[in-house]
């Protein structure tokens, strides 16, 4: 085959990677809007539906420690989609919440195994400018499926018959549509041979100014992002009285959109600048989720979304390039799958965290306190931007003087 031909087949099968990715993450935004139904048809109340979305976190941690082990399997992720599909069949039928923990919990796994497997799969496909693409197309793939969820699911919830059902019956039948397509391709599933301890990577993660940079950009970007997905809705519908599910879900998914479209951008900018003005974007959405509430201002909570939505883009964009660009070949999908995993760190202490002391300080307080301490840790990893750019200064010196 020819060069040019071996590059068209890898970006045909980066396509439909990134394809499969935006499909398989939108199921965790799907529930979204229908938070306030379910609270209204089966009894449970504000701290059970964060402590739904954090059993989706904790199943998604589950699939991310799973992908060192079956990440070299072609067809891990043709079984992830019958895995979707079945959480699918559950929220479908949910007449309980013992229904809806166990969908939420295999939509979880699902997405922690393609959170972990197509980044990596991305890297090895023979593109050039690789490292960038895969932190475009992740980012974006990633946001994109988050943004559509919840938009979707609110605007049927709304408009459309069998509520809180039918968005369910069109992801299965999406979901078997991509599924025969979602082989790993032939090449891609050989062992490249080099056992590379985790203990390596993790130091190269948190050494030095970069790294800690990234993952706080991560952890922060996710900590927005799962707090907005996860109590977004009820904040919208118990404080801030909105009572429509139409715009529950636009408000919920603009902050993915906006996530979607900071992402795709190509910034012509180092990977800690675009880290650092993630920090700044996110810093700057927490403080304005904290004034939505204290205001009960629909408005505010909406510019809150959109400016988070920006700050995820261009903190995980930078995130994922400098993980990828620093990591090798034999490293990096070690270090791909712990950076989501610290990612998602953020999210569970978003909504486990944030839910289990909903009963004693009530969800205005609970949601804004947690968006204060993202705030300062936006800032603490603007301290690691400082000293990551001093460093690169540093360097480009001594080279100069050589």
């Amino acid at each position: 085959m020819t060069r040019t031909g071996a590059r068209d087949g890898s970006l045909r099968a980066a396509l439909v990677l990134a394809f499969g990715l935006t499909l398989l993450h939108m199921p965790s935004g799907l529930p979204a809007p229908l938070y306030p139904l379910y609270e209204n048809t089966m009894g449970i109340t504000s701290a059970t539906v964060s402590m739904l979305f954090a059993t989706y976190v904790v199943g998604v941690l589950a699939g991310l420690v799973l992908v060192p082990l079956t990440i070299r399997q072609r067809y891990v992720l043709v079984s992830a989609c019958g895995l979707s599909i079945l959480a699918d069949l559950l929220f479908l039928a949910a007449t309980g919440p013992a229904a809806l923990f166990g969908g939420h919990l295999l939509q979880g796994v699902v997405l922690g195994l393609f959170t972990g497997v197509v980044p990596v799969l991305l890297a090895e496909l023979d593109m050039s400018g690789v490292n960038k693409t895969v932190g475009r197309l992740t980012t974006s793939a990633n946001a994109v499926g988050l943004a559509a969820g919840p938009l979707w699911s609110g605007v049927l919830l709304q408009y459309a018959p069998w509520r809180g059902e039918l968005v369910w019956v069109i992801q299965i039948a999406a979901t078997l549509a991509i599924m025969p397509f979602m082989r790993i391709p032939a090449g891609l599933g050989q062992d490249t041979g080099e056992r590379v301890p985790l203990r390596r990577v993790l130091g190269a993660l948190t050494g030095g100014w970069s790294g800690p940079a990234a993952l706080l950009a991560g952890f922060c970007a996710f900590s927005s992002g799962g707090l907005l997905a996860s109590l977004g809705s009820v904040v919208l519908d118990s404080v801030i009285g909105v009572g429509n599910g139409a715009v529950e879900g636009v408000l919920v998914s603009v902050c993915f959109v906006l996530s979607a479209v900071a992402g795709a951008m190509r910034l012509r900018r180092s990977d800690i600048a675009a880290i650092r003005l993630g920090l700044v974007w996110t810093a700057v959405g927490s403080l304005a989720l904290i004034a939505a509430v204290e205001l009960s201002s629909l408005a505010v909570m909406a510019a809150a979304a959109v400016i988070c939505g920006v700050g995820q883009g261009f903190g995980l964009q930078g995130a994922i390039q400098l993980i990828a660009v620093q990591s090798d070949a034999a490293s990096r999908g070690k270090a791909v799958s712990f950076f989501f995993i610290w990612c998602y760190l953020g999210t569970t202490i978003a909504s486990f965290g944030v839910g289990a002391v909903i009963t004693v300080a009530g969800l205005g307080a609970s949601f804004n306190g947690y968006s204060g301490l993202v705030a300062v840790l936006c800032a603490a990893g603007l301290v690691c931007c400082s000293g990551a750019a001093r460093r690169e200064r540093q360097d480009s010196y001594l080279e100069e003087a050589v």
